[in-house]
């Protein structure tokens, strides 16, 4: 054989034994990215990573098994933004669809496929349809996209992600309950969209499929009957009475712990409190709790420690403060009366105490020894009553109830306010209507704009005043001066 041939078949043979390799390592390469898959979210601040709240939903959607459909439709041909919504939308479900086994997903052409729209009686653009089984939850375009900004800057924002939380959290539960909050007694108002309402709660509520109505334990439409708290009762609220329930009242509220119910009850400082607290082993002692830690520039709200409980968990995971404002001290009995299983939610910092009155300093309550009652000092606690050990019958499941120090805490102000006030409502909610795999996963939260606030003690707020009120227009001064005398010098 020539020289020449066998270089050649040596080359050859090489070549061929390369490219075989290579191809071998592409085939091993494909086949173990198959068997695990890994994904990078290289965006700025991880905005294509679903958030925290939305993999926990998707997870209890795949514990439970059932197939979950999301059908997104187009959004309209030829607008300005539609390729941009499209995009998004299709981003998000991609994401969905490859954090749980259980969601399949597509995305439909509204003017192509107006069959299938029919089909789902999809009469718009850019409507998300999601089903499960015979359930079924719809997401309008309004709500996945908002206008932000003005004039020049005005754009587009996608916050499809936490309407799309909300549906899921809605199909974990498909009927609605109801929360009842007690009337009669000057309590807040569901329906006030000012300041000192619930609206705000009443729509964080409705996003997790609680209605809220008013219940009036006072008066009945049956001759004979006494008033009671209705079987589609999720839970009750008792939202800061302004005056004393009457004792038919009292006994209703027992009779439906008796059927292992469900009841929030919100006290305020210098209220009535309702009497039956006595049995749950909660005092409303006298005065205010404070504590030097506070929410600027306000000296009567204090940011409390949050306490380990499935209520306040995630909150603690997420370091979400609750704010109150002028809280009542609350007492627990110890020990707790038999049959009761008692735990604190929120609790004043070392250094609180509980005012009774005294001397200022600088406009603020200082702690004064011997008038003062020395802290920590608890602001709401959780309370369970066993079956069959005085309160609740055998047959029933342990009641719940939580008492919370502030009536303000569940308002429109301070639900706005504080950073963590709507989740534990809501968590408060959940966790009394037994709804416990719900808890942390408010779909309100979503990606939200975050909200930052500043607790400071009260000689750190002394030292910004000087700062604010002495050392900066001296500053301004002394600049003015060498200014001036900098030119008469000229």
């Amino acid at each position: 054989m020539k020289q020449s041939t066998r270089r050649r078949l040596a080359y050859g043979s090489n070549a061929t034994l390369v490219t075989v390799m290579v191809l071998g390592a592409l085939v091993l390469l494909y086949v173990l990215a198959d068997l695990y898959r890994v994904r990078w979210d290289l965006s700025e601040g991880a905005s294509n990573t679903l958030a925290p709240e939305t993999l926990e939903k998707l997870r209890l959607l795949d514990a439970d098994g059932e197939k979950v459909t999301i059908t997104a439709f187009t959004h309209q041909a030829g607008k300005e933004d539609t390729f941009f919504k499209d995009r998004a939308v299709r981003d998000l479900l991609r994401e969905v669809g490859e954090n749980s086994r259980v969601v399949e997903w597509r995305q439909v052409d509204f003017d192509r496929e107006r069959l299938t729209a029919e089909k789902l009686g999809v009469r718009e653009y850019g409507r998300i349809v999601i089903q499960r089984g015979s359930d079924r939850v719809d997401i309008r375009d309004r709500e996945q996209f908002r206008r932000v900004g003005k004039g020049q800057d005005r754009r587009t924002e996608f916050v499809g992600e936490a309407a799309l939380a909300r549906g899921l959290a809605q199909l974990m539960t498909p009927s609605r309950r109801v929360l009842y909050v007690l009337t009669g007694h000057g309590e807040l108002d569901p329906e006030e969209h000012g300041p000192n309402g619930l609206s705000e709660l009443v729509a964080d509520l409705d996003r997790e499929r609680y209605d809220v109505e008013t219940l009036d334990l006072l008066r009945t439409d049956r001759e004979g009957e006494l008033p009671t708290v209705p079987e589609d009762a999720a839970a009750v609220f008792v939202a800061r009475p302004k005056a004393a329930l009457s004792p038919n009242e009292e006994d209703a509220l027992l009779a439906w712990i008796g059927r292992g119910g469900g009841v929030l009850f919100a006290v305020d400082a210098g209220v009535p409190a309702p009497a039956l607290l006595d049995r749950l082993g909660v005092t409303v002692a006298d005065g205010v709790a404070l504590q030097p830690e506070m929410q600027v520039p306000y000296t009567d709200r204090p940011i409390p420690v949050l306490l380990p409980h499935p209520i306040t968990n995630d909150l603690r995971e997420d370091k979400l403060a609750v704010i109150l404002a002028h809280p009542a001290p609350l007492v627990l009995a110890d020990p707790v009366p038999t049959g009761l299983r008692a735990t604190t939610l929120l609790r004043t910092t070392r250094g609180g105490w509980i005012e009774l009155g005294g001397r200022l300093e600088g406009g603020m309550a200082v702690y004064e020894p011997g008038i003062d009652v020395q802290g920590p000092v608890d602001l709401a606690v959780a309370i369970e009553a066993l079956p069959g050990r005085g309160l609740v019958r055998a047959t029933k499941p342990a009641a719940r109830i939580v008492v919370v120090g502030d009536g303000d805490a569940f308002t429109n102000a301070l639900v706005a306010d504080g950073p963590g006030n709507a989740r534990f409502a809501v968590n408060a909610v959940h966790w009394l209507a037994r709804e416990d795999r719900r808890l942390g996963v408010l779909g309100s939260v979503g990606r939200a704009t975050e909200v930052r606030r500043l607790a400071l003690t009260r000689p750190e707020l002394g030292m910004v005043r000087a700062i604010s009120l002495g050392l900066m227009p001296l500053v301004v001064v002394l600049v003015g001066a060498g200014v001036w005398l900098a030119r008469r010098g000229r």
